[in-house]
């Protein structure tokens, strides 16, 4: 884990001790903490995607692709063919509760919209039940881990398995 990560958790506990600990308190508190993680993960999801560029796989972090719709999408990290076309894309959601079914939902409407061979959702600390079937019937992979740095690379290892397998195995979510 990163300095700044570490300072960020320690700036964390500090503020739940001085503001009482209650739960609004708490909520704020850990929104700051997550904003500083998710820089810290957009930097490992860079790395991860400048490792693969090195190989020869284009890959970015951050990545803004264009839908079907005409709208720009972001996603924390993607893997492109030659052409642009989306091969995997991912994207996080941190919560101070288990996730919902609306950030399935919301991340399936992006993914619905680029059209790429498959969708990871990285998801801290874990989704709920209506949720986790919401993102199976989508067949979105679906990372879990109480602890977000973990998950980058969860998602860099899942990604690279989807890249090698074949084109039969892989999946488009939201497709029979």
């Amino acid at each position: 884990m990163g300095v700044r990560a570490l300072l960020l958790i320690a700036a964390f506990e500090v503020s739940l001790r001085i503001l009482g600990v209650n739960s609004t308190a708490s909520i704020v508190a850990f929104s700051l903490v997550a904003s500083g993680i998710m820089l810290e993960s957009r930097r490992d999801f860079e790395a991860v995607a400048a490792d693969l560029s090195k190989r020869g796989v284009k890959a970015q972090a951050p990545a803004a692709l264009v839908g079907k719709s005409g709208v720009k999408h972001e996603f924390a990290f993607a893997v492109l063919e030659d052409g642009g076309k989306p091969r995997v894309v991912v994207d996080t959601e941190l919560s101070v509760r288990e996730v919902d079914e609306m950030k399935v939902l919301k991340f399936y409407v992006k993914v619905f919209d680029i059209s790429p061979d498959n969708a990871i959702l990285c998801v801290c600390p874990g989704l709920g039940q209506r949720a986790k079937a919401l993102a199976n019937e989508y067949k979105i992979t679906v990372i879990e881990d109480e602890v977000p740095r973990n998950l980058i690379p969860k998602a860099a290892e899942m990604a690279q398995k989807m890249l090698q397998g074949s084109p039969s195995s892989s999946h488009r979510p939201g497709k029979q």
